[in-house]
Formats: C-alpha cells, structure tokens, sequence
C-alpha cells in the first residue's frame, strides 16, 4: 500500500482540495464501504497445454460506488512453493464490464494451475474469487 501512495504522490499532480489520492470525492458525505463484485465462471474442463489461458470475468462497483480502481489474476503452477505467486492485471473494458487477463502459454510448469481474482475500488474495498484466495483458490488442468 506504501508503495502505491508513494508512487501516486510523485506524479507531480497536486491534490485538488476535497479530493483523496485516488481521485474520490473525501468531502463526500457518502462512504463507499461496498466491495466490487466479480462474476466469474471457473474453468470445467482441461485447459490445451502450451496455449495461452484467457481469463474474462464481470467485475463491477455498486451504483454511486468508486468504481473499479485495479483488478488482477493471481497464479501460481501445481508443483509451486504455495508462497510463489505470480499476478497479471486485468484489461479493463472500453465499454461493458467484462475484464480480461491472459496467462502466458510459456507459464507452464505443470500439469496444472491454481488462481484466484481480486478487484479493488477507488475506496479500497477488496472484493476476492473465491472468497478464500489463495487459502483455497480454483484450480485448472492443462489437456495433453
């Protein structure tokens, strides 16, 4: 989070009066505690060894929420230290609310994955699927 901040701060954009790092409203008189949601539909069946994995998922933030801020694909191999995972960002739609995020074919290490999403808003609510993250992330096979 430190990190974060910091980089945002060295942008050399000043701060409007009323308004917090991220772009909200702080003076709102209405908080943003509402999580985003995410819509997802876990992989069914093997995934084709070798080939690029493509991820798209529904994430939205209430009506009059802060919106979506940041949204990532958390992944690690079968045979990975449970500690070692890796993170790609989500696109954001130009229109809609379907995100995408691909894992890269070359990031096969193992008959299999194991991942899970996490959405953040401008309020910093977190929102993760499944809801145990990396307790008890959903997993997929590659085919052969």
């Amino acid at each position: 989070m430190t990190s974060l901040l910091f980089a945002l701060g060295c942008t050399g954009n000043a701060l409007v009066p009323g308004q917090d790092v991220l772009g909200g409203d702080s003076a709102s008189d209405e908080t943003d505690v509402t999580a985003p949601e995410i819509v997802f539909e876990p992989f069914s069946e093997n995934v084709p060894g070798g080939t690029d994995v493509q991820f798209s998922a529904a994430i939205t933030d209430e009506e009059g929420g802060t919106g979506v801020f940041l949204a990532k694909l958390y992944f690690r191999s079968e045979t990975a230290s449970s500690k070692d995972w890796k993170s790609i960002g989500f696109i954001r739609p130009t229109s809609g609310d379907e995100w995408t995020a691909t894992i890269s074919g070359d990031e096969q290490r193992s008959a299999g994955m194991w991942y899970y999403l996490l959405a953040i808003d401008g309020s910093q609510n977190e929102a993760v699927d499944p809801a145990q993250g990396e307790d008890a992330p959903y997993h997929f096979s590659y085919a052969d």
